[in-house]
């Protein structure tokens, strides 16, 4: 139960304020004071606090009630009752911007007076409640946006890092989301396409590149999709200069907060000058193969453990061996036993300082027949200095 409230009257007839306290007091309520202008009743609100102010809405002086009112309102948040002897629409609607707590009508009547008053307590308290709530409720709001903020700043500075990241990769990275949308990309990818990242994201490999590409895409994208895990497969892909080059496509998937497949992250390795390279090579090994294959001389290379890796025709009827028999099995001339010592030494002092040397020795071909070889002997050596191959070119002697 609320105890009984400590009530200030301002009221500037003394009759009516006198009769207003002896009346209240006998009620049970406690008088803080009267005051009989607005002025003094602001500096007596001040010093005693009252619990709640009964206004005479009609005052004497510069200030009338609802000035006053208006000002304890907002000054120190006790609650109003109007007192008025008649009603003025205008007065009445200033009165109502003050919010006060209920009005009550001169002459008065005692009860009328006691449940004005209890209402106005009830209904301030209910008010302060909801207030001290709704205070409660607006800070937990702050705190919940101002944690939000740290948040979404720490994700959006989490997101720069990681496409600083992925920038920082020279290959082409994109990745996807499980519809084959683009969700983002590095520069490399960028550049490599021609199409910047605004246009890109939000968008399919159908809205951005040829008909073929896009169907090679969605069918790839649809297996990885269909199964989580890794994805390697080689393609031609359109470039930012309007030439397919030659690619090998990396992908591996990514999951959401549920563990289900998100989407994928993919890396484009260029291996378009790789090709062009081995091409290239290819071709190399094959005129040199048809010049080696021109020559009387003998010609034939060998891995460090004697295993032959070619031989040319010359080499093959020289020893009457068939290539079928000779290439890629352990083979080396037979040496004469009284030259073989000398063989290995031979090979020993080949370095990558001195890789060439040349030596005399006699062979036993399968007939028995001794003949003398000279041979022109060369190593080639790996980045560490270990023999990779050794290449032989030989010719009969006198």
């Amino acid at each position: 139960m609320m105890e009984k409230p400590v009530i200030f009257i301002v009221e500037d007839e003394a009759i009516v304020a006198d009769d207003i306290r002896v009346t209240l007091i006998s009620l049970g309520y406690t008088v803080a004071g009267t005051a009989k202008s607005g002025e003094i009743a602001l500096e007596k609100v001040k010093e005693l606090g009252p619990d709640l102010v009964l206004m005479d809405i009609h005052l004497a002086g510069k200030m009338d009630g609802v000035e006053t009112a208006e000002k304890i309102h907002v000054l120190y948040d006790i609650p109003v009752i109007y007192l008025t002897a008649y009603s003025n629409k205008a007065l009445l609607d200033r009165a109502k911007l003050t919010e006060p707590y209920g009005y009550v009508l001169k002459p008065y009547d005692e009860r009328e007076l006691q449940s004005v008053i209890e209402m106005a307590r009830y209904k301030y308290a209910m008010d302060k409640k909801l207030k001290e709530s709704e205070d409660r409720l607006r800070k937990l709001n702050d705190e919940l946006e101002a944690r939000v903020a740290t948040r979404t700043a720490s994700l959006r500075q989490q997101i720069q890092f990681h496409q600083q990241l992925i920038d920082t990769i020279p290959a082409p990275v994109y990745y996807k989301n499980s519809k084959g949308e683009y969700l983002g990309c590095n520069n490399a990818f960028e550049d490599y396409t021609g199409i910047p990242k605004s246009e890109m994201v939000g968008k399919t490999d159908a809205a951005l590149f040829s008909s073929d590409m896009a169907v090679l895409s969605d069918e790839k994208d649809s297996q990885l999709m269909s199964r989580r895990g890794i994805q390697v497969y080689q393609a031609k892909f359109p470039h930012a200069d309007h030439n397919p080059r030659d690619v090998i496509f990396k992908k591996a998937t990514f999951n959401d907060t549920d563990g289900c497949i998100a989407g994928f992250i993919g890396v484009i390795i260029d291996i378009t000058d790789r090709i062009h390279a081995d091409e290239a090579l290819r071709e190399s090994e094959q005129r040199f193969e048809t010049i080696v294959e021109d020559q009387t001389e003998l010609v034939y290379r060998s891995s460090p453990d004697s295993t032959c890796l070619f031989a040319n025709t010359a080499f093959l009827r020289f020893f009457n061996r068939k290539e079928k028999d000779t290439i890629g099995y352990l083979f080396t001339p037979p040496v004469h036993p009284d030259d073989a010592k000398r063989v290995h030494p031979h090979l020993e002092a080949l370095s990558p300082e001195d890789p060439a040397a040349s030596i005399i020795y006699r062979v036993i071909l399968p007939d028995g027949t001794v003949r003398s070889l000279h041979w022109n002997t060369r190593a080639f050596f790996d980045s560490n200095g270990q023999v990779r191959e050794y290449q032989f070119v030989g010719h009969e002697i006198a």
